[in-house]
């Protein structure tokens, strides 16, 4: 299974930065901060893959290596015509990833007891 997960992974990798990278039309949010709610759950499932990915525990090491990932895609972007930086999709970034970092071992530990 964890083959399943590293090719899943290594999908999703890819199309994240692609559609990081490529020229966005600038349109309409759906709503308010959906841009944001996008950037979180990103970030937030690609921890998830890498937890399911591997067999160690996810370690500040890993979430420092995305985390900076996160960062060259947003220095990417500024450097782009039809992207911009922006320091609140840095911060959705980091929360998607704080976020499954702290409750995912908390989730793992409670169906263990059930």
């Amino acid at each position: 299974m964890i083959r399943v997960y590293k090719f899943i992974l290594f999908i999703y990798w890819s199309l994240i930065t692609v559609l990081a990278l490529i020229p966005a039309p600038q349109s309409e949010q759906l709503f308010i901060f959906s841009d944001k709610l996008l950037h979180f759950f990103s970030f937030m499932i690609l921890l998830f893959l890498f937890d399911k990915a591997f067999d160690k525990p996810i370690s500040l090491i890993t979430l420092g290596l995305l985390f900076s990932y996160a960062l060259f895609l947003e220095f990417i972007q500024s450097l782009t015509l039809t992207r911009t930086a922006e320091i609140y999709d840095l911060m959705a970034d980091a929360l998607g990833l704080l976020v499954y970092f702290i409750f995912a071992p908390k989730l793992k530990k409670r169906n263990k007891v059930l």
